[in-house]
């Protein structure tokens, strides 16, 4: 049964929903990823204003932070290392 490409969305209108809904997922996805700034600028100003060093994470886990002297420790979205 070969079926042109109209005829195939009357007979499974599911499929065009599905792979929509996958396309426009993939390109909002696509979109925000692209569109987030970095913010290395306005980071390396931050660490050299508050004196931050570098540390490893205290639960164990592969997260690094940095302890600044208002006796916090900032994580970052985009670890850059």
């Amino acid at each position: 049964m070969n079926l042109g490409l109209k005829e195939y969305f009357i007979v499974k209108p599911l499929d065009i929903l599905l792979f929509g809904s996958l396309a426009a997922a993939l390109i909002v996805a696509g979109v925000l990823l692209f569109s987030a700034p970095e913010g290395g600028e306005a980071w390396d100003a931050f660490v050299r204003k508050h004196h931050c060093q570098a540390v490893g994470s205290e639960d164990g886990s592969n997260r690094a932070g940095w302890r600044c002297d208002d006796g916090k420790i900032h994580y970052r979205w985009r670890q850059q290392r």
